[in-house]
């Protein structure tokens, strides 16, 4: 289990050097507009809509998932390294498009590990920890990059940097996958269709759960709620910059105080489902959500930047931990992984596209009306997870009712 904690630092790590500062690297040091800041990140989203569901199903197909992390770092490096070692725009882009297609499955292919190897310890009889506890451990490696890039732009340096503390953080995932524990994959009698008996793929089977009627309101809000979220990450480092007036520097470590708090609302998380159950933090999470951009909008000041992150812990529980513990609970052990790789393609990747260049044609009309339409997308997905979707029962509970 420590090696897996160790993933999710070392994996989040990386994502934690290039998100925060990556739009102010295309606005200031690119001459990108804000438009085709839009139409940028709806490019490194189209890998979505491929590698998660590929990586995930070769798991579910009894390749080493380990093996699978390492390559998938092996390229991401490669390529991380080359965008800094080539100061052209274009080659840029296009390079962090197969960084893309590499690191975007990683996430879903470390959860459906994790599911994979709780199930495989419960089968047992053994304890496991909770995936909130093992889950944490992303949320502060997503912070320690934003420490190592204060300094590293002392002096006006190139926000470029950033890419040498990503390499440095997939080094050591790279590294680190050769450490974690070698699955013991069971598989359940095959799920036959019709007579003939044949056996679907895992990714057909994980497509069906998502589509069927317990889940296909859970994803429809869910892509809102995603819609939202890429167009708050999107653009939120260049309204701290151009509207507020922080520096570039200090960026990073103002949306680290939300996720270091994040880290609060993570270990404590059983607590609130015992209270919420995992649907009540969906709804609040997203009412924070909305709420936070509101607020930014509305007053639009370095204390306000600040005191809205104390609820940026909820939003991730309810956008990126609740909805991959029930997607486990759609689950079979079958595809366990793919379900998490789908969900990522279908919902997830899809989403940010489209979420992505709606936001870039908004933000062209205004950053403040950005963050307006990104709450009203928010409060959209709080209203249809709250009165459509019916609450998904873990195992060993009674009924399938309305409540959180």
């Amino acid at each position: 289990m420590n090696a897996l904690r160790r993933q999710f630092f070392f994996a989040y790590g990386v994502i934690g050097s290039v998100m925060p500062l990556m739009s102010v690297f295309l606005w200031k040091e690119a001459g990108f507009g804000l438009l085709m800041i839009g139409v940028a990140t709806a490019l490194t989203n189209v890998p979505m809509l491929v590698s998660p569901a590929l990586i995930t199903l070769l798991a579910d197909r009894n390749v080493d998932s380990r093996r699978i992390l390492a390559v998938a770092f092996l390229v991401s490096i490669a390529v991380l390294s080359l965008m800094y070692a080539i100061p052209v725009l274009w080659v840029r882009l296009v390079l962090f498009l197969f960084h893309g297609l590499a690191f975007v499955a990683m996430i879903p292919l470390q959860d459906g590990f994790y599911f994979s190897y709780a199930e495989s310890r419960r089968v047992a009889g053994a304890p496991v920890k909770p995936y909130p506890s093992v889950r944490v451990w992303g949320t502060i490696g997503f912070i320690l990059p934003s420490l190592i890039i204060y300094f590293l732009l002392q002096n006006g340096a190139s926000t470029g940097r950033i890419l040498l503390c990503a390499v440095g953080f997939g080094l050591a995932a790279l590294v680190n996958s050769f450490s974690l524990p070698r699955l013991t994959v069971s598989v359940l009698e095959p799920i036959t269709e019709g007579a003939a008996g044949k056996r679907k793929l895992p990714t057909s089977e994980a497509l069906s759960r998502l589509f069927s009627p317990r889940a296909r309101f859970l994803c429809l809000g869910l892509a809102f709620g995603y819609m939202a979220a890429v167009a708050y990450y999107s653009f939120i480092s260049i309204y701290f910059r151009e509207v507020i007036g922080i520096e570039e520097r200090f960026i990073g470590l103002v949306i680290n105080i939300g996720v270091a708090i994040e880290i609060v609302f993570t270990l404590y998380m059983p607590r609130l489902q015992a209270v919420l159950r995992l649907k009540g933090i969906m709804v609040v999470g997203l009412i924070c959500m909305a709420t936070r951009m509101i607020l930014l909008a509305a007053f639009p000041s370095i204390w306000m930047a600040v005191a809205v992150q104390v609820v940026h812990g909820m939003e991730v529980l309810a956008l990126f931990v609740a909805p991959v513990m029930f997607l486990d609970r759609l689950a079979g052990d079958r595809f366990r992984n793919s379900i998490q790789g789908v969900f990522t393609m279908t919902i997830g990747g899809v989403s940010r596209i489209v979420g992505a260049l709606l936001a870039g044609l908004v933000a062209a009309q205004g950053l403040h009306l950005l963050l307006f339409y990104a709450a009203g997308l928010a409060t959209i997905a709080m209203v249809i997870i709250l009165f459509k979707f019916r609450r998904i029962p873990a195992p060993g509970e009674e009924g399938d009712d309305d409540g959180y």
